[in-house]
């Protein structure tokens, strides 16, 4: 944990009692890492992805003025063995006891691994809020090792201090006692690891401010740059197959003066060999219907708690799928109402590809977008993810209005898709998904019988409603999904009133909230279209006229949706044909899809937000 941003870095965050914030201090630097305590004992816990082989001596912390005074800070290791080596700072006394303050539920591999642990060493003073302890001679041999997994989590843990603030510069192992200085720059070495790199392929360096150099890889994959700054943050990108590989250290690191060695590790997003299924007794999602300002209720997940999601039966696993609740129940970082930072704000709803079970935090568009918007615009930047499954537009609603508008967002994206579309009109839905429009697991809208718009929200006492879906064609010949894949002037009357109402509730949306820009994006159906085979082709209408069908028709539409609705669209282009954004055998984005999907809604959004004059500013 250094100044820069902690969810660029590769690794599961997690946080039990607390939220977690950041100072931002630019696009991805930051000034201290915030703990907001909200139980008698807080914990944060951070799982590197990889943990690059180190010559450590000691752990070093250093605190931010705001910390509180109160309580015992612990901080350490879980290492790959389950054992726990820590070190303990008595920041003050503790807090009286506050019986408003519930327990945090804290996961057993996480508090048995501290709890065996037994007396703990204590940190010593070495500065102005800086305190350092040495390595035991056993810890400083598993940090050595070349296995990469060495480290399982760090820990931090308040004890006696809640309600108050833990604010943290810089967590971190280093190899010695004196502070390092920024002045002289740096120059990073090292290799492609892996199998995949070949010489003569390209490396990028970007930088912070948006600098970019590349250099070819040698012969064994290694890299060099030379004179990079230290005052930027820095990332190296590896392309293979339209993935970005980054730095053991993460997608984004902190230079070093001098000399610096950091590998790019080439390896599958899951390595299953053997193909084995999905382990079901693995699953372990817990989401409730929370009460929303209005009395209604909201369905999210359980806050600050594990998702484990490895797959369904019948084919190879394919993700880890491993994600975190946040302290408002959504799959994304830790958020706070308050722009204290004054950062471009984005919010982003949509359907369970938005949702995205399958990846972590840092791997999800919103947070790989929130670094390559900010760089390209110079400014931080947070996009706020949230949705549900099945989360169209009128699903979505009260997401909007009861959770996302509460950040004052500058700008709104909302997830269309043909099979989003399909939920908007009672016949269609009845024909995909068997249910009854009025009564389903969904809020929608509707025009009553003056033509006035209408909310209607999910009722729990007649939750479901549902028969067999009978993909009942509109038209003769084509495919109840693909209603909307012609020319929208040979829309089925059911399509075009599923545009129509999306259209009204936009526009509601843009009357209630006329300081929001609301956006319609799309990308799901343009991942997908090669392995259907859809992407572009004909279709014979029923009175023998040819006419367009696919997903470059279905674009067309969404473009006349959003003139019709009078707001921006975001439509990244259909990926070539070896790029598969999407798992084999489950339809969500994958960790290459999500970042694609970032890249080109960074590319469209700081084109528009440059228009709408958004781009820069505090």
């Amino acid at each position: 944990m250094n100044d820069i941003d902690v969810y660029q870095k590769a690794g599961l965050i997690e946080v039990y009692g607390g939220t977690l914030t950041q100072k931002r201090t630019g696009p991805i630097g930051v000034k201290s890492a915030v703990l907001t305590t909200s139980a008698r004992k807080s914990w944060l816990a951070w799982s590197p992805d990889n943990t690059p082989a180190i010559n450590a001596k000691q752990i070093e912390l250093e605190l931010d003025g705001d910390t509180i005074r109160a309580g015992t800070l612990t901080v350490g290791l879980i290492l790959d063995d389950y054992t726990f080596t820590g070190w303990s700072l008595r920041l003050g006394a503790d807090m009286p006891v506050d019986p408003a303050l519930k327990p945090a539920d804290v996961p057993s591999d996480l508090a048995e691994a501290v709890g065996k642990a037994g007396t703990l060493k204590q940190l010593r003073g070495a500065g102005s809020r800086r305190y350092v302890a040495t390595l035991p001679r056993s810890l400083k041999a598993a940090l050595a090792g070349t296995s990469g997994r060495s480290v399982r989590s760090w820990v931090i843990i308040l004890d006696g201090a809640g309600p108050g603030e833990l604010a943290i510069r810089r967590l971190a192992l280093t190899a010695s006692d004196v502070a390092g200085s920024d002045a002289a720059p740096s120059n990073i070495s090292g290799k492609v690891v892996g199998g995949l790199a070949a010489a003569g392929k390209r490396i990028e360096l970007i930088l912070e401010d948006n600098q970019t150099r590349s250099t070819e890889l040698g012969l064994d994959g290694s890299f060099a740059f030379s004179e990079v700054p230290t005052r930027l943050a820095a990332s190296l990108r590896y392309r293979f197959e339209g993935q970005d590989y980054y730095a053991s250290l993460g997608r984004w690191f902190r230079p070093l003066a001098g000399a610096m060695v950091v590998d790019v590790p080439v390896r599958p997003e899951f390595d299953n060999p053997g193909r084995k299924e999905p382990n079901a007794a693995e699953t372990d999602i817990k989401s409730e219907f929370d009460t929303d300002d209005q009395k209604m209720s909201i369905f999210r997940y359980a806050k600050h708690r594990r998702t484990v999601w490895p797959g369904g039966p019948g084919y190879p696993r394919e993700f880890a799928g491993r994600a975190f609740a946040n302290n408002f129940g959504h799959l994304d970082r830790d958020r706070a109402f308050d722009n204290r930072d004054r950062c471009l704000r984005i919010a982003a709803v949509g359907g369970s590809t938005f949702v995205a079970l399958q990846v972590k935090a840092y791997e999800k568009f919103n947070v790989v977008l929130e670094g390559e918007l900010g760089r390209r615009l110079g400014r931080c930047v947070e996009v706020i993810s949230a949705g549900r499954d099945n989360g169209d537009l009128a699903a979505n609603y009260r997401v909007i209005r009861d959770y996302i508008m509460k950040f004052s967002p500058d700008v709104v994206l909302i997830e269309q898709m043909s099979g989003l579309a399909t939920q908007m009109d009672a016949r269609i839905l009845k024909s995909t998904l068997g249910w009854s429009y009025e009564h389903n697991v969904l809020d929608d809208f509707y025009f009553d019988a003056n033509g006035a718009l209408t909310f209607r929200p999910w009722d729990s006492s007649w939750a479901l409603d549902a028969v067999a879906p009978t993909n009942e064609q509109l038209i003769n010949g084509l495919g109840i999904f693909e209603s909307f894949s012609i020319p929208y002037a040979d829309f089925a009357p059911e399509a075009k009133a599923s545009f129509d109402l999306f259209a009204a509730i936009a526009n509601k949306l843009k009357d209630d909230y006329p300081n929001t820009r609301f956006v319609l994006t799309t990308g799901h159906d343009q991942a997908v279209c090669h392995g259907s085979n859809s992407c572009d082709g004909k279709f014979a209408m029923p009175d023998g006229r040819s006419v367009r069908k696919g997903t470059a028709q279905l674009l067309e539409n969404f473009a006349r949706l959003c003139e019709q609705a009078s707001i921006d669209c975001l439509q990244p282009p259909v990926p070539p044909v070896e790029e598969h954004l999407t798992y084999q055998h489950d339809a969500h984005y994958s960790v290459r899809g999500h970042q694609w999907l970032a890249r080109h809604f960074a590319d469209q959004l700081a084109a528009l937000l440059s228009r709408a004059g958004l781009g820069s500013g505090n």
